[in-house]
């Protein structure tokens, strides 16, 4: 498994990802939440099981195998980084960073699973929000 450190410095967007919750309209800094993931040693997952995700949805939903910058971007995607989830209260881990890795790794690589940080939706309440700029 890749370090996260090295996986930060080959991502140039980085710092502008944000995770939005649905049900709030909080915004979170993606770095803020892996911090605080990496805080716990039971966060992390070594084999969270695909199945056990809405990425697959999502990705279906927000990209398209018809598409050439899609599909290069997800077989670009490093499977060995872990993605980061938010367990919601039904038990469904919704991922708030790593589409493109699971779909390569359930796709491409056959994998049915993936490590991962999951976090409860109610820890998020320990991580700050983004003030939002435009009130």
């Amino acid at each position: 498994m890749k370090k996260f450190k090295e996986f930060l410095l080959e991502v140039e967007d980085w710092k502008d990802q944000v995770a939005t919750n649905d049900e709030t309209g909080k915004r979170y800094r993606v770095k803020d939440i892996y911090d605080f993931a990496k805080s716990k040693k039971e966060f992390l997952i070594k084999d969270l099981p695909i199945k056990d995700t809405d990425a697959l949805k999502w990705w279906d939903k927000q990209y398209d195998m018809d598409n050439k910058d899609h599909v290069e971007r997800m077989k670009q995607a490093d499977t060995g980084v872990p993605v980061l989830g938010i367990r919601q209260e039904d038990g469904t881990i919704s991922i708030s960073d790593g589409l493109n890795r699971i779909k390569k790794a359930f796709t491409i690589e056959k994998k049915k699973t993936i490590p991962a940080y999951v976090i409860d939706k109610k820890d998020m309440d320990n991580i700050p929000s983004i003030k939002d700029d435009t009130k």
